[in-house]
Parts: C-alpha cells; sequence; structure tokens
C-alpha cells in the first residue's frame, strides 16, 4: 500500500502545478491504485509457472491453476489495499455514486481476466526464456508514462491522442477514473474494449498454455 502513496506524493509534488485540474490528487490516487494492481498482477501471474516449478513437477496439477491463484492472489490484495484507499478517497473529492460504483464490481471481473490471460501467456514463454520477466519490468515504466495517471488525456496533443487507443491500459484506467473521478459509470464503448482486451489475451494467454505446457516439466 506503500508504494501507491509514494507514487501519488512524487506526482502531487511535480505535476500539481502543471496538470490545472481540479481534484487532482482524486485523478492520480484512484489511477495508481488500479495500476498498481494490472502491472503487479501480471508480473505476478509472469513468475506463477516458474516460482511453482516444484509443485508442478512432483504433484499432478494442472498446471493453468497458478496463473488464477497468482491473479487471485493480487485481487485479494487490491481490495485489501482499497479499505484504506477509499477514506483517502472521500478526503480528496470523492462523490459517492450508487450506480457508478456498482459497475465497479463487473470491471474488477474483467480486468481480472485480462491480468490472468496477459499475464499467462508471458509466463508460458518465460518457462523456456526467463529473460522475459526482466523485458517486461523494462518495457513496464514506458506503459505507465503512455497511460493517462499523472495526467489528463487532455494534455496529450490531438496529433498523438490516437495513439492511446492502442494502450489496453489506458481503457482500463479511463473505466476506473469515471467510476472514481467523475462518479459516473463507464462507457459502453470503453466497457465493450475492455471487454475484448480481456477476451483477447485470455484466448492468447491460454493458447500459448496449451500448446507449450507439456514442455514445462523439462525446462522449469
Amino acid at each position: 500500500m506503500l508504494n501507491p502513496l509514494l507514487f501519488l506524493l512524487i506526482l502531487w509534488l511535480v505535476f500539481r502545478e502543471v496538470s490545472h485540474m481540479e481534484r487532482y490528487t482524486l485523478y492520480v490516487l484512484s489511477g495508481l491504485i488500479f495500476w498498481n494492481f494490472l502491472s503487479s498482477g501480471i508480473l505476478q501471474v509472469l513468475t506463477s509457472f516458474v516460482d511453482n516449478g516444484s509443485i508442478i513437477k512432483s504433484i499432478p496439477l494442472s498446471p493453468i491453476c497458478f496463473p488464477w491463484a497468482s491473479g487471485l492472489a493480487a485481487l485479494f490484495h487490491l481490495l485489501l489495499s482499497l479499505v484504506p484507499f477509499f477514506v483517502l478517497m472521500f478526503f480528496v473529492g470523492y462523490e459517492w455514486d450508487v450506480m457508478s460504483f456498482l459497475f465497479f464490481i463487473p470491471m474488477l471481473v474483467v480486468s481480472l481476466v485480462f491480468v490472468v490471460g496477459f499475464g499467462m501467456f508471458m509466463a508460458t514463454f518465460n518457462v523456456f526464456f526467463r529473460d522475459i520477466q526482466m523485458l517486461w519490468s523494462t518495457i513496464l515504466p514506458a506503459f505507465f508514462y503512455f497511460t493517462p495517471i499523472a495526467y489528463a488525456v487532455e494534455m496529450v496533443p490531438e496529433s498523438s491522442r490516437h495513439l492511446l487507443q492502442y494502450n489496453p491500459f489506458f481503457h482500463f484506467l479511463e473505466a476506473y477514473h469515471a467510476i472514481f473521478y467523475r462518479s459516473e459509470i463507464p462507457s459502453i464503448r470503453t466497457f465493450l474494449i475492455c471487454v475484448a482486451c480481456a477476451g483477447f489475451s485470455y484466448a492468447l494467454g491460454y493458447a500459448a498454455y496449451k500448446r507449450f505446457h507439456h514442455g514445462f516439466i523439462s525446462n522449469i
């Protein structure tokens, strides 16, 4: 829980004068909480096969259990961290809206499927090429700054704004900002894009797993 708070403090000190946003602290906080869930969740799933190699070798248990266990663990950690953060968000301007908050539940489910699918795709290849984890850790900061967390979408030049559409994290964070910053239900378009990203990621991850999981035992 300290990690998002430290990022919040740094971003608030650096960007508060140039953002010109109302309730900037709430905007950043609501983005950081769920960015942390998505990024750390994917990393946990990415290492799930390798981290549980001894169990996979010794117990006749389907390896696909481990990405789901890691994803659910990340979700549980998020739910625990939400308790103090909800209190903090009320202090920085969060306005309770029942309908938008209820939409938070399906967004969590879609996000979990995305995390497990995307992470499982990389986890499969991480068994054979251990540099995948290092590569993802290197790329992740670029995704962070390419996702409107510390800045509003409107601050991106119009000529480059369309590039955000190719960033899956943008759509998830846009949905969470709608719920917790603007206190409104995310647009149907945003939600459907999130569902599509989750479905595609899981299909890709599961296909990779089915294709290569027979070689896990000899490579872990």
